[in-house]
């Protein structure tokens, strides 16, 4: 994997990576990203095959063949979280969830975005740790990162019975990797605007 001059420019400025699962209809939620993220860059895996693209829409080259595990570690490489659109899509994350935080609350479009920014908090506080954790394969040690990193979000109304909105994915468990740009634990927002 080649470090490019673009690098240094996509981890500043990325916001998040986009992903969604080829099953779901995820128009909407893309419309919401393209409205709410005007000056703002997103970056998705080329492995998606997005159709519609739009000037803030980063297409990234592939790390992997497979658009779920390529999508994870896009977002490890450029240090930003995954935004998943759908929650049916976070089923293609299922083996590498280590926590989650679900809710039957609705979120206003400004609540969603400042969610959004915690969790761009959430990779760059942790990230370094997750790393040295990842070196050691240290998976228990990951997963207590995670779910102690959860309480950040101490705003949203926990409710057993809801819809995921915070997952923290593990890549180690998703696929084995040495390459230790990608294996940051990823914290990730699904987007899901069914109910919205």
């Amino acid at each position: 994997m080649e470090v490019k001059p673009s690098y240094p420019y996509l981890v500043k400025n990325l916001r998040g990576i986009v992903y969604f699962s080829e099953k779901v209809n995820a128009e909407k939620e893309l419309e919401w990203l393209k409205k709410k993220f005007r000056y703002r860059d997103l970056g998705v895996s080329e492995t998606l095959k997005l159709k519609e693209k739009w000037k803030r829409l980063i297409t990234l080259s592939r790390i992997d063949e497979n658009p779920a595990i390529d999508s994870a570690f896009q977002a490890s490489f450029f240090l930003c979280p995954l935004i998943i659109l759908k929650e049916k899509s976070l089923r293609d994350f299922e083996k590498g969830i280590v926590a989650k935080l679900k809710t039957s609350q609705k979120l206003s479009d400004k609540e969603l975005k400042f969610n959004l920014r915690l969790v761009n908090y959430s990779i760059t506080d942790f990230y370094l740790k997750a790393i040295e954790l990842g070196k050691k394969h240290d998976l228990e040690k990951r997963k207590e990162l995670a779910e102690k990193d959860l309480k950040r979000f101490w705003r949203i109304e926990e409710s057993k019975k809801g819809k995921v909105l915070i997952a923290y994915i593990d890549p180690l468990l998703l696929k084995e990797v040495k390459n230790e740009f990608l294996i940051s634990l990823i914290p990730a927002l699904v987007l899901d605007l069914k109910k919205a």
